[in-house]
C-alpha cells in the first residue's frame, strides 16, 4: 500500500507530427520529448501516432458507422489518450493539411479530442510557426480540446546558435529547457482536467475508464480510495447541476486559497476606491466640473469680447488720424 501511495499519476500522451518529411524538425521536437519523458520526467508515457497513411476525409468511406481500419485504429489511439501533443510546421500562415486532415477524422461522432488537455510546439521560419499555433488553438475551441496556455514553445530553426545537429537531434539547451516546461504544464493541466490533486508527489495512480463513448460522454474515476473517491460524470444532467451524488474532484482547499487572494486583492486595490467615491461624493464632483467648464467658457467669451473692442478703437484711430493728415495737406 505505501508503494502504491507513493507512486505518481501517470498520464498518456498522443503525440502528432505535421510534417512527413522525415528530416522534420518537428518530428524531431517529438522524439526529444519521449527521451526526456523517459529519463528526467516521471508519470507520462509518450505514444507516437503516425498519420501518414490515414486517407485523406471522404464520409463515403464511412459505412454503417463505421470507418476504414486505418481510421478507427487512429482514433482508439486518440481516445486511449490522456493528453495530446501537436507538433507542426507553418504553411502559408496556418495549419498543414496532413495534420488538419488527422484532426477532422478524429472529430468524427463520437468526438474522441473532447475533454483531452493538449500542448502545441512549432518549428518554422520567420515567427517560430506562431501563426499556425493560434489556429490550431481556434480549431481546439469548437473540438472542447483544452490547450495550455503557458508556456507557448515557438522556435525558428535557422536564427544562430544552431538548434539542431546534422543527424536532427534538438541541440540548444534553451529549447531544451523550454521543451521540459512545456510538458511539465501538459502533465499538471491533464491532471487537474482529470480532477486530481495535481501535485505528483502526493497522490497515488489515478486510472481512467477510456474506450467508453456514449452520448452522456466519458466517465472518470479520478479518486481510487480515501473519502474523495466519488465519481465525476460528464453527462448533461451533471453539467446542469442535476445529480443525485456529490463530486467533490475539484480540490477545495485549493479553491479557498484562491477566494483568500483575491479579496486580499480587492482589499488592497478597491477598499479606498470605494470610500473615496460614494454616491454624494461623485455627485459634489461632477457639480464641481460644470461649474468650473462654465466659468471657463466664461472668460473665453469675455476675452474675445475684449479683443474685438480694442481692434474696433484701433481701427477708428487710424481713420481719423488720416482724415485729419488729408484735410491739413487739402489746405
Amino acid at each position: 500500500m505505501e508503494s502504491m501511495a507513493a507512486a505518481k499519476p501517470g498520464i498518456r500522451v498522443a503525440a502528432l507530427c505535421g510534417s512527413l518529411r522525415k528530416g522534420s524538425y518537428n518530428k524531431a521536437l517529438l522524439r526529444y520529448a519521449m527521451e526526456i519523458t523517459k529519463d528526467e520526467i516521471d508519470g507520462i508515457e509518450i505514444d507516437y501516432v503516425d498519420i501518414s497513411s490515414l486517407p485523406m476525409l471522404d464520409t463515403d468511406l464511412e459505412v454503417d458507422g463505421k470507418y476504414p481500419p486505418v481510421v478507427e485504429a487512429f482514433r482508439q489511439r486518440i481516445l486511449a489518450a490522456d493528453s495530446i501533443l501537436f507538433a507542426s510546421p507553418e504553411y502559408n500562415y496556418s495549419v498543414t493539411g496532413v495534420l488538419k486532415n488527422a484532426i477532422d477524422w478524429a472529430s468524427r461522432p463520437p468526438n474522441v479530442w473532447a475533454n483531452k488537455a493538449a500542448a502545441i510546439v512549432s518549428v518554422a521560419g520567420s515567427l517560430g510557426g506562431a501563426r499556425a499555433q493560434y489556429h490550431y488553438r481556434q480549431i481546439g475551441v469548437y473540438l472542447d480540446l483544452h490547450f495550455i496556455n503557458k508556456p507557448e514553445f515557438f522556435l525558428n530553426a535557422f536564427q544562430p546558435p544552431a538548434k539542431f545537429d546534422s543527424d536532427g537531434n534538438l541541440i540548444d539547451p534553451a529549447s531544451q529547457k523550454r521543451m521540459k516546461a512545456v510538458l511539465l504544464a501538459l502533465q499538471a493541466f491533464t491532471l487537474r482536467l482529470r480532477g486530481c490533486n495535481f501535485n505528483p508527489s502526493t497522490i497515488s495512480e489515478f486510472p481512467r475508464q477510456i474506450n467508453k463513448l456514449s452520448e452522456d460522454g466519458q466517465v472518470l474515476t479520478p479518486f481510487v480510495e480515501g473519502n474523495l473517491a466519488q465519481r465525476f460524470n460528464t453527462s448533461l444532467q451533471s453539467k446542469l447541476g442535476i445529480t443525485s451524488e456529490a463530486y467533490d474532484w475539484y480540490d477545495l482547499e485549493t479553491c479557498n486559497d484562491e477566494r483568500n487572494v483575491l479579496s486580499r486583492f480587492q482589499d488592497t486595490h478597491f477598499r479606498l476606491k470605494d470610500k473615496r467615491y460614494t454616491p454624494n461624493a461623485r455627485e459634489r464632483v461632477y457639480k464641481f466640473a460644470l461649474v468650473v467648464s462654465w466659468v471657463f467658457f466664461l472668460i473665453v467669451f469675455m476675452l474675445d469680447y475684449r479683443v474685438k473692442s480694442a481692434e474696433d478703437v484701433c481701427c477708428k484711430r487710424n481713420v481719423f488720424g488720416r482724415s485729419l493728415d488729408l484735410w491739413v495737406a487739402y489746405n
